[in-house]
């Protein structure tokens, strides 16, 4: 059994300063060696330049691992360690703001694997800034990509 209580702080960024930004839909969506384990829907919102999206993933599931994952999770629990994938699905309305015609469109964001380390009774910091209360893992950069077949 998988018990998880994950915050994640989400920096978005418009550095287009002629397009507003309308998200319309968000989730985020995490996953635990090739499984689903939580989807977040977050508020939407109109963005002029950086906005600050903070999903809290919570709860417990089972699920059984064959194969490269069982391997995958072997190996990290070896390490005190344990890896998920965090993705967004983002459906966006842009606005010029000269007010010009408005379009709509789909994006993915792959934000990859997040290493985070398993915490102990008597661990208080690990390699990667985390601690017992909660703390911090490495800033990392996610990758976008369009995609008009993902449905809301």
């Amino acid at each position: 059994m998988l018990h998880y209580n994950l915050a994640v702080n989400i920096s978005v960024r418009n550095s287009n300063k002629m397009e507003r930004i309308s998200y319309h839909r968000i989730r985020a969506k995490t996953y635990c060696y090739g499984k689903d384990l939580a989807l977040v829907p977050l508020l939407s919102f109109w963005q002029g330049s950086t906005t600050l999206l903070q999903p809290v993933f919570q709860g417990q599931t089972s699920f059984k691992l064959r194969g490269s994952h069982l391997k995958d999770f072997s190996h990290d629990q070896r390490d005190g360690s344990y890896s998920i994938s965090l993705n967004l699905f983002l459906k966006i309305k842009m606005k010029h703001a000269g007010g010009g015609k408005s379009f709509k469109l789909t994006y993915v964001i792959y934000c990859g694997l997040l290493r985070l380390h398993l915490l102990g009774l008597g661990s208080s910091i690990s390699s990667n800034n985390q601690t017992r209360a909660g703390g911090l893992f490495k800033t990392k950069r996610c990758t976008e990509y369009r995609d008009n077949s993902y449905s809301f």
